[in-house]
């Protein structure tokens, strides 16, 4: 901390890393220190261009150095947990993308370690952050639409082979982890399950089906949740044209459908509720296929929420537990399809995974 400001430490400047970057500008008490990347001559212009004193090529150098007290970590997933234990055993907080890592081992090690140094862990998930997340959430802890008893997510996406071309931990079972699912359909599972409580049980199917990639860009799957509730998961990054993703919940006293990626309502028909939410009619199906277009502003609240809770000495609003659950769910679904039966959530303990 330096003057009272929080130091930010970016490691990784491709997609995620340049959102991050612009938004620290709008962050209170917080600003971009240091950057670092294995490629030196784009490291050192991507300080240049966001206005950070030193730059690195080497990561394990940089969590050591005075001025960062926050590392956040957009490197491929697979290198999640290196670079976040290696923070943590510095000294210094990490905030991540999502996913929190590959696999559910290398997650509990990543939330081990920081607890065991009381170093803060968040994780980026920007769709709970926004109007429709936090108007879901209400609506059906209040219960406003009544006993929710169905529930879907879907999400699909279309992302060419030059995407997966664009770099090469992409479509990789170790860097990666896993596809659509892990990679896009994250967001709107872990919306899911925030909105609809712990999930019991799935049975799923993933497949590649179209693109060369050794990971799923097909998935389906049937999902239970301990209230009693049932719900439906699609994924796919193999679409021609890309449709918008969209949250569906059905409760005893209405329909509400809703797209948290833009944060717009496009259905509220609820007995007694009329006019609560501003409905999108004109939001059209079709999206575009550009992952850097898409809406990134609320990743600035979980970084202003990385520096208050600093400031407070809590947890981050969204923990490494929290960030979790999630994972568990992708890889329950992996191993339904894997063994062709229903899975049961209950086997993925927190410190002790099912393999």
């Amino acid at each position: 901390m330096r003057d009272g400001s929080i130091g930010f430490g970016l490691v990784g400047t491709g997609m995620s890393g340049g959102f991050m970057a612009k938004e620290l500008d709008f962050v209170d008490g917080g600003e971009l220190v240091a950057v670092c990347s294995r490629n030196e001559s784009n490291v050192r212009e991507f300080a240049r261009t966001h206005g950070a004193g030193h730059w690195f090529t080497d990561y394990r150098r940089m969590v050591e150095h005075d001025e960062v007290d926050v590392v956040v970590v957009s490197v491929p997933t697979g290198l999640h947990a290196e670079v976040t234990i290696a923070a943590s055993n510095a000294g210094k907080h990490a905030l991540v993308e999502k996913p929190l890592e590959t696999t559910l081992e290398r997650a509990d090690r990543m939330i081990g370690v920081c607890r065991a140094n009381d170093t803060k862990l968040g994780v980026i998930f920007q769709m709970r952050f926004g109007v429709v997340a936090r108007t879901l959430k209400e609506a059906v802890d209040s219960g406003r639409l009544g006993r929710v008893f169905l529930s879907d997510a879907v999400d699909k996406s279309s992302r060419t082979a030059a995407y997966y071309d664009s770099a090469a931990w992409r479509g990789t079972k170790a860097l990666e982890g896993g596809g659509c699912l892990m990679t896009q359909s994250i967001h709107i599972i872990d919306l899911l399950q925030y909105l609809m409580g712990p999930v019991r049980s799935v049975m799923g199917r993933v497949a590649t089906q179209f693109h060369d990639i050794e990971v799923e860009d097909t998935a389906t799957a049937v999902v239970n949740f301990t209230n009693g509730a049932m719900g439906i998961i699609e994924s796919t990054s193999s679409v021609r044209t890309a449709l918008k993703s969209r949250i569906e919940l059905h409760g005893e006293l209405g329909t509400v459908v809703a797209n948290a990626q833009y944060d717009k309502f496009l259905v509220w028909d609820v007995k007694d509720d009329e006019g609560r939410v501003e409905l999108a009619p004109d939001f059209g199906l079709t999206d575009i296929d550009d992952p850097w277009a898409y809406p990134q502003t609320r990743h600035r609240i979980q970084l202003q929420d990385m520096v208050d809770a600093i400031r407070e000495d809590r947890d981050p609003v969204l923990t490494g537990e929290d960030a979790r659950v999630s994972l568990a769910i992708i890889t329950a679904i992996y191993d339904s399809s894997r063994h062709g039966r229903e899975v049961f959530l209950d086997a993925y303990p927190p410190g002790n995974p099912a393999l």
